[in-house]
Parts: structure tokens; sequence; C-alpha cells
């Protein structure tokens, strides 16, 4: 087939190398390709997450909490997700609530990334996710901001100064168009266990509580200063072993259920 102009472009700029950045949907074969597994493997596992989170949903329906929350919502409008690993996780609060949210009638995208900071956030909103024109909008940045490179000495990817300035230009844009905003702040780690993950001391990164603590800190007055809600999200989960995902970085499934519970009471 002949490539049109935009085509050539993309391909001339190696825009298939950023997929998410450059906001191109990337298809299942695709993905299954990158991880050596076939479409079908990839649809199997997924559906037995979403089994699981079904079962959670389910259990977390009738709950007073559960209801006061979706209260909030109505049928017809949208919520929005904004965040890292913690919120794109396939076990994350987020899933879990977009199910509860599509029994009301409420639409939910999830458009958070791995690794993303709230640089990467404050770019993504004006590339693709203000188009979606949400009524509501979640936003989770911070622990990424606070990696440091190199050792505790070392700065932070993101500075507190730049995470605020981030965070409120996100805020505003989507408060622009009328949006109820949230914003969570960072989970806390097992700073021990982060410290002897071999994968994470291979790249030099560091995470420490006295910067996520700090970086909730800086959240929760932008959040206040702007108007938006704000849920503290700091020791939910707690600092307990069973809770996060053997790196100490990630809360596991029983610990999104923990953050969840949190953000429904919040």
């Amino acid at each position: 087939m002949a490539l049109d102009a935009a085509i050539q472009f993309a391909i001339d700029f190696n825009l298939h190398d950023i997929a998410v950045a450059a906001n191109l949907p990337i298809p299942a074969e695709a993905a299954a390709l990158m991880y050596g597994v076939s479409a079908h493997d990839i649809a199997d596992y997924q559906a037995q997450i979403d089994a699981q989170l079904a079962q959670t949903a389910a259990e977390l329906a009738s709950a007073p909490a559960a209801q006061a929350f979706l209260s909030r919502f109505q049928a017809g409008e949208t919520v929005l997700f904004l965040g890292d690993s913690i919120t794109t996780y396939r076990y994350s609060y987020a899933r879990v609530l977009a199910i509860l949210l599509a029994q009301r009638g409420v639409t939910a995208i999830n458009r958070a990334y791995s690794g993303y900071t709230s640089s990467h956030g404050l770019e993504l909103v004006y590339i693709s996710a203000l188009g979606h024109r949400p009524q509501h909008v979640f936003i989770s940045y911070g622990v990424n901001d606070c990696k440091r490179f190199g050792g505790p000495g070392h700065k932070m990817l993101v500075t507190e100064a730049e995470y605020a300035e981030n965070m409120r230009g996100i805020i505003t844009a989507f408060q622009g168009q009328g949006a109820r905003v949230t914003v969570l702040s960072p989970t806390l780690v097992l700073e021990d266990v982060v410290a002897a993950n071999e994968g994470i001391q291979a790249m030099g990164i560091t995470w420490l509580n006295t910067d996520l603590h700090a970086r909730g800190d800086v959240a929760g007055r932008v959040a206040h200063e702007a108007g938006a809600g704000f849920i503290d999200l700091r020791g939910t989960p707690p600092l307990q072993a069973d809770l996060f995902c053997a790196d100490g970085l990630h809360p596991n499934a029983l610990g999104e259920q923990k953050m969840l519970g949190h953000i429904l009471r919040g």
C-alpha cells in the first residue's frame, strides 16, 4: 500500500519507538511480539486477572463507603485516571473502580503509565488526555519524581518546585474544562527491600520515604490551593512485606485493596 505523508513522517521520526508518548495505540499482536508470547496467551492471563478484579468489585459494591463514593458519579460521565505504575497495575485500585463505575453507566479511562513522572503527566495532558473531556479526574504522580539516580546524595529526577508547577498545571487544565479533580499522594516504599533489590540497584536508583513524605506535603498543598480534592496515601498500604511486590516499591494486589478502601472512605 502507498504510504501517505502523515505515515511517512511518523516512520521518519521513529514514532513507533515512543508509541505512548506519540498517542499511538499498541495492538495486542504487537504487545505479544514484544513479550515473545501469543496474543491469546496475554488475553487469557488478563482475563484471569479481570475475573479476580470483578470478584473484588462485587464484594465491595454493597459496602456503605463504596455506595457513598459512587453516588458522586452520574451515568454518562467520564472518569480519567492519570498516574504511574501503581495506577496502571493490572490489580490497581483504578481498575476495580472502573468496574464499579461501569455498573453505574460511567466510563473510566486509565491513562497511567509505568515510570511516568509529573513532567510526563503534564505533557500527556496536553497531547491527548484533555481530549477525553472527563467530568472527574484522579491524579497520582510523585513516586517516580522522587527517584534518585546514583544514590541518596544525588538529585531527585523532578525537583519539588518542578513537581508543584507540574501538578498545578495538570489540575488547572482539567478544572478549566469544568472537571472535578482529586489528587492522590505518593505511596511510601519498603526502603530496606528496595535497597536489597538487585534489579533496582543495578540501575543505581534509590527511593527514600523522607522524599516521598515531603512530596505528599507538596501534593496536598497544591491541591488545596487549587480547590481540588486530596487523598493522603502515605502509609496506605501499611509498610508490611505482605502488602508489597517483591521489589518493595509497588503495592501488590492486597496492598492495592488497602489503597482502594482508603480512597473510598476519602
